[in-house]
């Protein structure tokens, strides 16, 4: 079983040491930490083009490089076996990203869009909203 905790916290980390975190973790069959050439010639072998070099990858994961394209990113997850979500932006990023998609959704909900931007709901208010949306959808799915 994976350490949740040290998951969530590796999601907040900037992406050189998530590609660390990630590779400590062993390759894809729980091996010994692959090197950055064993990660490249499988990730490319996988898309069957060259998506990313091991001097890249090196780069990525050492820091001296810190951009990189979502579709590199994409890849890496995919070899990994994790969202690219987790490489892609930070935990912070994505629940700022979900907050803003549920206000609206609430807002919608209310037929009062005029403000969706500046909406304040509380996270009870969001708690409220997603369960009930939950069992919506559950009882939909039922029929």
């Amino acid at each position: 079983m994976r350490d949740v905790n040290s998951a969530c916290a590796a999601a907040s980390l900037p992406l050189a040491q998530k590609l660390d975190y990630l590779r400590a973790r062993g390759g894809p069959d729980g091996a010994e930490p692959p090197s950055d050439r064993h990660i490249a010639d499988a990730v490319n072998k996988a898309a069957g083009e060259t998506v990313v070099s091991h001097v890249t990858l090196g780069k990525l994961r050492k820091g001296e490089q810190v951009a990189t394209t979502d579709a590199r990113l994409a890849a890496l997850a995919e070899y990994f076996g994790v969202d690219p979500l987790f490489l892609q932006r930070s935990r912070e990023e994505i629940v700022d990203e979900i907050a803003l998609r549920l206000r609206y959704l609430i807002a919608l909900h209310s037929g009062d869009i005029t403000g969706t931007g500046r909406l304040s709901s509380s996270h009870a208010d969001l708690v409220e909203f997603v369960e009930r949306a939950v069992r919506e959808r559950q009882a939909g799915e039922d029929r």
